[in-house]
């Protein structure tokens, strides 16, 4: 009887263990409570998401402009030096190549007026123009 009574036990334990629980189903007024949530919460992550991708637009375009404008600025800089007669920044014979930064920047800022290179001459003018972008 001792040892029937722990193997009975153990046997119980495991039939009780092996029968599947039957899920609850909820009843149609919780799912309905349940769906209402989930609908506001995905217009909010909507709303969110929209945000978001402006947000990203706005520091692409702020990339892009300051990328152009460092270029620009570093051309407008060399024509300066070449064009002032330091030793060692004597006029080359072509402008430094700005690969299209200083028109690219006109269009992409809307600057008017046009921002002019003025290779091998020591002048400000130019750098004026640059900073004209930021009075708008």
């Amino acid at each position: 009887m001792r040892r029937a009574l722990p193997a009975l036990f153990a046997l119980a334990l495991a039939l009780a263990l092996a029968v599947p629980a039957t899920a609850a189903t909820p009843s149609p007024a919780k799912m309905a409570a349940q769906i209402r949530t989930l609908q506001g919460q995905v217009k909010t992550l909507q709303k969110s998401l929209k945000k978001t991708n402006t947000t990203l637009l706005q520091t692409e375009a702020v990339a892009v402009v300051a990328l152009l404008y460092g270029g620009c600025n570093s051309a407008v800089t060399a024509d300066a030096l070449a064009g002032a007669g330091i030793a060692g920044y004597t006029a080359a014979p072509n402008p430094v190549a700005d690969f299209n930064a200083c028109s690219d920047l006109q269009r992409f800022t809307g600057v008017t007026p046009t921002i002019v290179r003025q290779p091998n001459t020591a002048t400000v003018n130019v750098f004026q123009e640059l900073l004209n972008i930021f009075k708008s």
